[in-house]
């Protein structure tokens, strides 16, 4: 009975190993998983950084700057070669544009 119990014992072991293997297996894939899930998260997070430092370097300008702080009171425009629209976008609440003739 030795010769039988020896090879019981011998697949059982092997059936260990084999599940040892196959729950490693399993975790280094999970773990792989998650590795790809934060770089795709690191990703978008570092473009979302790139922008907000775009946009802070915009609300820096002087240009925004002066249209938020103005101190000057209204102000008159007039329209140059550039049209219309390019006055109107610089005009603010109370400025005066005014249109050439011809």
């Amino acid at each position: 009975m030795t010769g039988v119990s020896g090879v019981l014992v011998a697949i059982a072991a092997a059936a260990g190993l084999a599940l040892f293997y196959l729950s490693q297996s399993s975790h280094v894939a999970a773990t792989g998983y998650q590795i790809g899930g934060l770089r795709a998260e690191l990703a978008e997070l570092r473009a979302e950084q790139q922008q907000l430092v775009f946009q802070i370097g915009e609300l820096r300008s002087p240009a925004v700057k002066n249209r938020f702080f103005e101190d000057e009171g209204p102000r008159t425009l007039t329209v140059g070669p550039a049209g219309i629209n390019a006055a109107l976008s610089q005009a603010h609440s109370g400025d005066t544009v005014i249109i050439p003739p011809g």
